[in-house]
């Protein structure tokens, strides 16, 4: 019976490793980038949000005619390289000056370092950016109103918290069994 009771807090101990391994830093949140113009007049800043979610600020994007535009990502930094990160078709000029992109292609922020707006039947880069971790500064923000960087960095601080609940809740879960194996 001490051997299962062993058994079972190693399970623990790796399902803590497991989630700690997921953290803010793998999936990037907080990171942000600033888009190249390349084509189209696209422009803004990315901004990580969570693992499935990005958020472009000042987001801009005069002609959407391109036949097969998406948003693509890229760990080289090369687009034509990468693979299609949202299965949304862009098909309009911008809005609005804010664009969230949902991750829904099968990929989360930790596959890529670098995001663009890819037309994939002209092999066409409209622009991309490289995201790179927060600098800690705040510069630009109004008095008073929260930085982009300072609510992703509040939402990391949730994620990580909520991390840490899971895998605490693993562990004690896992000790109560052993306790009650012996």
């Amino acid at each position: 019976m001490f051997k299962s009771a062993i058994s079972v807090l190693a399970i623990a101990a790796f399902s803590t490793l497991a989630v700690a391994q997921n953290s803010t830093s793998s999936q990037k949140i907080g990171w942000s980038g600033t888009l190249s113009s390349l084509d189209g007049g696209l422009g803004g800043v990315v901004t990580v949000v969570n693992a499935n979610t990005l958020q472009i600020s000042s987001y801009t994007l005069k002609d959407a005619s391109a036949p097969a535009l998406y948003w693509w990502g890229t760990t080289d930094g090369v687009l034509k390289d990468g693979f299609r990160i949202s299965n949304t078709h862009i098909t309009t000029a911008a809005t609005s000056n804010m664009l969230t992109i949902n991750l829904d292609a099968g990929h989360t922020t930790a596959d890529f370092s670098a995001v663009g707006l890819w037309c994939e039947q002209l092999n066409a880069n409209f622009g991309q950016a490289t995201l790179a971790a927060p600098s800690g500064s705040a510069t630009g923000a109004s008095a008073g109103a929260p930085s982009p960087t300072a609510s992703a960095k509040s939402a990391a601080a949730n994620v990580r918290a909520s991390s840490y609940a899971v895998a605490a809740g693993a562990f004690m879960a896992a000790a109560g069994f052993a306790a009650w194996m012996v």
